[in-house]
């Protein structure tokens, strides 16, 4: 089966939260999974959208559909993850721009140096269609710049690297993808 090993270098903090509260946190992350393979492949396909659009042919086929099954597998970040923080935030007034008073929220972060994940073929994919599945794959995880929550506003910027080479010629025919709809779409 087919490989791409990853490293994700941080910026910074980062916070994907588990979707509970906790005593006197309202948004906590998983200390022994802070970032989970769902939320990998999640940033991943939205950045292979953003590249590609909204109802590219490849985004289907790579990270699955409806239409299509995902022939891939993400495994969860590893990491030698900092001990988590709290963080403070508010929501400001539109009409003061003040915090408002019944808005202050608790929330957890965490961080490393670098982190490593890895993407496995788990199912069949074409051998004609392989190498634009390891460049989308590839393409995707380096153009992605931040994940987890608030990375506008200064959590969760990254820099990924891959080991699959890519170089101009790889890019170019991963662009010239974006005119490929999905089948929905092409009708």
């Amino acid at each position: 089966m087919n490989r791409l090993d990853l490293t994700i270098t941080f910026h910074g903090p980062f916070r994907v939260s588990t979707g509970h509260a906790r005593a006197g946190i309202d948004a906590a992350i998983d200390a022994k999974n802070p970032l989970p393979s769902t939320s990998l492949k999640g940033v991943m396909r939205g950045t292979a959208k953003l590249l590609l659009g909204e109802n590219a042919l490849w985004v289907e086929k790579v990270f699955g559909s409806h239409t299509y099954e995902c022939p891939w597998r993400w495994s969860a970040a590893t990491a030698d993850w900092q001990p988590t923080t709290a963080a403070a935030r508010v929501a400001i007034d539109p009409a003061t721009h003040t915090a408002r008073p019944d808005m202050l929220g608790i929330s957890e972060q965490t961080g490393a140096t670098t982190a490593a994940f890895s993407i496995t073929q788990r199912g069949h994919i074409d051998p004609d269609e392989l190498e634009t599945h390891l460049r989308v794959l590839a393409i995707s995880a380096q153009a992605t710049r931040s994940l987890g929550a608030n990375r506008r506003r200064g959590l969760g910027w990254v820099s990924l690297s891959c080991d699959h080479p890519l170089d101009r010629d790889a890019v170019e025919t991963f662009l010239r993808l974006r005119a490929q709809l999905s089948p929905q779409e092409a009708e």
